[in-house]
Order: C-alpha cells, then sequence, then structure tokens
C-alpha cells in the first residue's frame, strides 16, 4: 500500500506545481497586459499633449503669418527690402509673436517653445520648435514632443504659408490666355495663376504648344541691360516657388511644352476640379524637354474663401473702405497725394504749390487724347506741406521720369514714346521707393524699354506700376515693374517682361502685327506692331519671356489698395506621429 501512496503524493506535487506555474503565468501575463496598457495609455496621453500643442501653435504661428504678411503689403514693417531666401515667406527673418513689429532675439528661427496641457488632476508638458525647411524656403516645420507621466510622444508637420494675392505671380489671369494659346516658345519663370469663369469650368485656358515653358528660376546675371538694374541678391533667384494654379478651366500640355524641370521642379501644378485637368500628350512626362515635373499635383488646391480673384477697377472694393471701388479710392489718393490729368485739366491736390506751372500747362503734356512721355520735357511736380507730389519728365532716348505717389489719368491713353529710366518714390514716405500710373479709362503703350534708374535705385528696391483699366502693349524689348491691364496685356516675340502681369487675358504675338509704334529700347525693340485688340493679334506664337522678381512689401499704394492684395493662404502639406 505504501508504492501507491508515493505515486500519488508526486501526482499531487506536479499538480499543485503546475496550478502554481498556471496561476504565475496567467499572473504575468495579467501584469504585462496591464503594463502595455499603461504604456499604450500613457503613449496615447502624451499623443495627445504633443497633438494639442502642435494644434495651439500652428494656429499661433498662421495668425503671427497673416499679421506680419498684412504688415509687409501695407509697408508699415520696418524692413521693406526683398530677400532672395524668403521666397514669398515673410516668416523667413523670423516670427513676431509679440506682433510689436520689431523681430526680437528669442523670435528668430528656429524658435522653441513650452507649453502645459491639463490632464485630469495631472499635467503634461510639450516643447515645440517651429523652423524653416531648409530645401523648401516656404515651407514651415512645427514638431511637438508631448510628455505625460513618464511616456513620450512626437508629432511634426509640414505647412505650406504663402501670400496667393495676384502681385505674386509672373502671370495673374481673369479669363485665361487670349485665343487659349500661351504662344508657342513663351517662357514664364515663376507662377501662373488663372481664375477662369465658373459657368465654364471645362474651357482650355491654357493651351500650351510649341517651345513653352514654366519654370522655377532665373537668371540675369550675365544680362548686361537687365542684370544691372535688378539689385544684386535679385539676379539671379533658383527657387520661386512656383506654382501653377488655375480655379476653373482646363490646361492642355502639348508639343514640346514644359512646366517645370527635373532638376528644379514647380511647387505644384493644381488645375480644375480634378486631376486630370491638365491633360495632355506629355503630362504624364518629366523631362528636360517636356511635361509636367511639379512636387505636388491635383485638382484646385484652395479654398473658395482664399482664392483670389482678379481685381477689377469699378468692382473690386478697397481694403481700407470696403464701401469703396478700387478706382474711388485710389481717385481720391492721387486727390491728396498724388496728381490727376484729365483730359482737359492738370488737377493739384488742395494747397499744393506748382514747381513749374507753366512747363506742366503749356509743356505739350497731352497730344492728341494721350499723355506722352517722348522728347519734350515737362515739370508737373509741386509741394504740400513739405512734400514733393506729381512728376518731373526729361526728354531724351533714354529719358528720365522721376514720379511722386500716384499719378492719376482719366479718359486718356498714356504711351512711352522713348525709352524711360524711372525713379519711383512714395509721396508719405520718400524712403519707400514706389509709385504709379493709374490710367482710367484708357490704355498704356510702351514704345521703348521702361526700367528703373540703377543710378537712383535699382529693382525691386523701387517700383514703378503701370494700371490701365484697359490695355498694355509691350512694343519693346524690355519692361520691369508691376503691369496691371484689366483688358489685355500683349507682349512681342524676344521681348522681357520682369515683375508681375496681372491681365485679364495675356498673349504674345509676332514681331508684325498691327499699326506702328516707334521708339525702340535699348535692345532694338520698335518697328511696325500691333495696337489693337482682334483675336488673330495673339494666334502667332512666338518666344517672349515673363519673369516674376518678387517685390515683397515693396508696393505702391494703388497697387495694395484693391481687397485681395494680401491672402494667406495655410496649407498642410505632411503630418507625421512618432
Amino acid at each position: 500500500m505504501r508504492q501507491p501512496q508515493g505515486i500519488a503524493l508526486v501526482v499531487t506535487l506536479a499538480i499543485l506545481v503546475a496550478v502554481a506555474l498556471l496561476a504565475f503565468a496567467t499572473s504575468v501575463t495579467t501584469m504585462l497586459s496591464q503594463w502595455s496598457a499603461r504604456n499604450e495609455r500613457g503613449a496615447t496621453e502624451a499623443y495627445y499633449v504633443a497633438e494639442t500643442g502642435l494644434q495651439q501653435w500652428k494656429t499661433r504661428l498662421f495668425q503671427a503669418y497673416r499679421w506680419q504678411l498684412y504688415q509687409t503689403v501695407s509697408n508699415t514693417g520696418q524692413s521693406r527690402t526683398p530677400s532672395r531666401s524668403e521666397c514669398g515667406n515673410v516668416l523667413a527673418g523670423g516670427v513676431d509673436w509679440n506682433r510689436n513689429g520689431t523681430i526680437e532675439s528669442n523670435e528668430t528661427l528656429p524658435a522653441t517653445r513650452t507649453g502645459t496641457v491639463p490632464m485630469g488632476a495631472s499635467t503634461g508638458t510639450y516643447t515645440i520648435t517651429v523652423a524653416q525647411d531648409p530645401t523648401r524656403p516656404r515651407f514651415m516645420l512645427v514638431r511637438s514632443v508631448g510628455r505625460f507621466n513618464g511616456s513620450q510622444a512626437i508629432v511634426q508637420a509640414t505647412f505650406d504659408l504663402s501670400n496667393t494675392g495676384p502681385w505674386n505671380y509672373a502671370i495673374f489671369s481673369g479669363a485665361g490666355a487670349a485665343n487659349r494659346h500661351l504662344n508657342g516658345g513663351a517662357t514664364i519663370r515663376g507662377g501662373l495663376y488663372v481664375q477662369g469663369r465658373s459657368s465654364d469650368p471645362n474651357r482650355i485656358v491654357i493651351d500650351s504648344r510649341g517651345d513653352f515653358e514654366m519654370l522655377n528660376e532665373y537668371n540675369y546675371s550675365s544680362d548686361a541691360v537687365l542684370g544691372n538694374r535688378l539689385n544684386s541678391d535679385m539676379r539671379s533667384l533658383s527657387n520661386l516657388c512656383a506654382t501653377l494654379r488655375v480655379q476653373y478651366g482646363r490646361v492642355e500640355v502639348g508639343g514640346s511644352a514644359s512646366f517645370g524641370k527635373p532638376s528644379n521642379k514647380l511647387l505644384g501644378a493644381y488645375v480644375g476640379d480634378a486631376a486630370d485637368d491638365i491633360y495632355g500628350n506629355t503630362s504624364g512626362v518629366c523631362e528636360n524637354n517636356k511635361g509636367v515635373c511639379t512636387d505636388d499635383r491635383g485638382a484646385f488646391d484652395l479654398p473658395p474663401a482664399l482664392a483670389p480673384k482678379f481685381p477689377e477697377f469699378n468692382t473690386t472694393r478697397c481694403t481700407t473702405d470696403p464701401s469703396k471701388t478700387w478706382a474711388a479710392c485710389v481717385r481720391d489718393e492721387a486727390a491728396a497725394r498724388g496728381l490727376r490729368i484729365t483730359s482737359t485739366a492738370v488737377l493739384f491736390p488742395v494747397g499744393a504749390i506748382p514747381t513749374s506751372p507753366l512747363s506742366c500747362v503749356l509743356g505739350n503734356l497731352l497730344s492728341s487724347g494721350e499723355l506722352r512721355f517722348g522728347s519734350t520735357s515737362v515739370d508737373c511736380r509741386y509741394t504740400l506741406n513739405g512734400k514733393t507730389g506729381g512728376f518731373r519728365y526729361t526728354g531724351g532716348n533714354p529719358g528720365t521720369l522721376e514720379i511722386y505717389g500716384t499719378l492719376h489719368t482719366s479718359g486718356i491713353n498714356v504711351r512711352f514714346n522713348n525709352a524711360v529710366n524711372y525713379r519711383a518714390f512714395d509721396f508719405t514716405d520718400p524712403t519707400k521707393r514706389n509709385a504709379s500710373i493709374f490710367v482710367e479709362g484708357g490704355s498704356i503703350t510702351l514704345s521703348g524699354d521702361l526700367l528703373p534708374d540703377a543710378s537712383s535705385a535699382t529693382f525691386p528696391d523701387q517700383v514703378l506700376g503701370l494700371l490701365a483699366q484697359n490695355n498694355i502693349e509691350q512694343l519693346t524689348d524690355n519692361a520691369m515693374g508691376i503691369f496691371y491691364a484689366g483688358t489685355r496685356f500683349r507682349t512681342r516675340k524676344d521681348q522681357h517682361t520682369l515683375g508681375t502681369v496681372v491681365s485679364n487675358e495675356f498673349c504674345t504675338t509676332s514681331a508684325g502685327g498691327g499699326g506702328n509704334s516707334g521708339g525702340g529700347g535699348n535692345r532694338g525693340g520698335g518697328g511696325n506692331s500691333g495696337g489693337g485688340n482682334n483675336d488673330d493679334e495673339c494666334s502667332a506664337g512666338q518666344k517672349a519671356n515673363v519673369t516674376y522678381v518678387p517685390t515683397m512689401g515693396n508696393l505702391p499704394v494703388a497697387v495694395h489698395i484693391p481687397e485681395d492684395t494680401g491672402i494667406a493662404s495655410f496649407k498642410i502639406m505632411s503630418y507625421e506621429r512618432r
């Protein structure tokens, strides 16, 4: 009997050991599950802390960007000189978190901030780092490290902060290319925007053929005429943050047309309401001589509220007084701090003392319904409260136009018969080197080169804006400034336009088409050219050049009066959780 009892004892002990091991394993599993759950909960809570910090500082970053953008555009900021590194990003020099107009030592980039987040009875902490993307200057990086109860989580996002207002593209167009074509070998250096018509979203607004190019860079360092007229920092830019945007309409890519290059792609191409609204036999190719080469591509990417609209003289509202139109506010501006010229009179501001009234009135200022700048000199300056206004023109080829504030003309055309070097001054603060000619009810014709007087200041440290309610005809080789045409901007073969072109329609044409024009610029422009508006005058493709040169905040008053001058666009480009 003793032997079975011994076996039973062994079996009992084995069972007890097995039960103990099972209980221990269950306990360890439970502990591991609890530990894992606590870790997951801790990581989740730390993530919530990090995400809260990211969202808070994303909002603060956008608010600071909007504030700095509008301060820059309104010329109230302390620094108005454009910088080649900014690429449209006014935060490149730092973030004015305090909004006091000064970038202090603790506001330069990269910037680090800390904060706390209530988590029940406890508190989580986060550390934020805000920096500029080193490879894409317009993009901002926000990294948030959240900590809670010994756990840590990291979230990071990349944001595209940009001013999508009309003066920030090489060409900003209301209806698109005249006769559908951005003709033949035209070269656009910088962004291209077409608003299009909401009633006709399937219309082809750009039909790019031949050797058309849209590029993200320019280099005028070796150009004897244009290079010396540009600020040394602006003679060559390798990143213009160029973006193709079409709100309503389609883009056809044909022949050897290229949008960007493999070595320097466009920032994005956003067309219509679907990705295939930019199409054609080369739209899927990214080569040096054809195709669409872009970092991002898809449908139009701006919400309707942030989509800029083509400004119009008599419908677009004023930023300063929405009860008035753009034209009405410019009239008021010219009447108080500029000069007004009609078909019958020269109107000085009340209280102004003309410098040379006989020269202004008797100086052959008007001829056949035109204000002409050619061989005749005229002095229409005045003094008012110790400040100089109006303009003085010294005839010649080139002539010299010295202009203060806003020159407003009504019911007449403006023609530059000869090449002209301009010196532009703001009336209120002459240290701000900008001015404008606002042609209401008329057109502007450039029969000679229009360039900044480099001995006075280079572009874009000084900027002249030419704004015509009807058309601008560039019949000469070189023009540098800000150009607005309510109907059409037309240029010709081998001509260069530097700055920004805002026009309802844009076209290039052949060297032959139309009426006579004289003058000629430094590169020998002139000869016969068209001055009309027939569609066939925009049907011939030619290799004209339009280059976006960022002016940043150095905008004439008449240019930044209309609404939508500055539109702060905010877009999440990437999001990452670690």
